[in-house]
């Protein structure tokens, strides 16, 4: 099992927020799960510390996906020009 950092939305009423996570994958590579809490900015070094900034700024590159009962679709941002869609 391979896992990322990545961007999920999460929807409370009608606010929508979001949250890094550790996203877990099968063996296909298809999102089946993901950390309960998002996942703070820590490490055991100052490299380490790097090394995840890092890796969290390469979720920010990918395509957020839902958190919740839509896991794993994509969020699709329809005020975001960014996005395609």
């Amino acid at each position: 099992m391979s896992w990322n950092y990545r961007l999920l939305a999460f929807e409370n009423e009608d606010e929508t927020y979001f949250q890094i996570h550790e996203v877990y994958y099968n063996d296909r590579g298809a999102p089946n799960g993901y950390t309960e809490n998002p996942v703070p900015v820590y490490g055991e070094s100052i490299k380490g510390v790097k090394w995840v900034i890092d890796e969290m700024k390469k979720a920010l590159e990918k395509p957020t996906l839902w958190g919740g009962d839509k896991f794993p679709q994509e969020y699709l941002d329809r005020n975001d020009k960014t996005t395609k869609i």
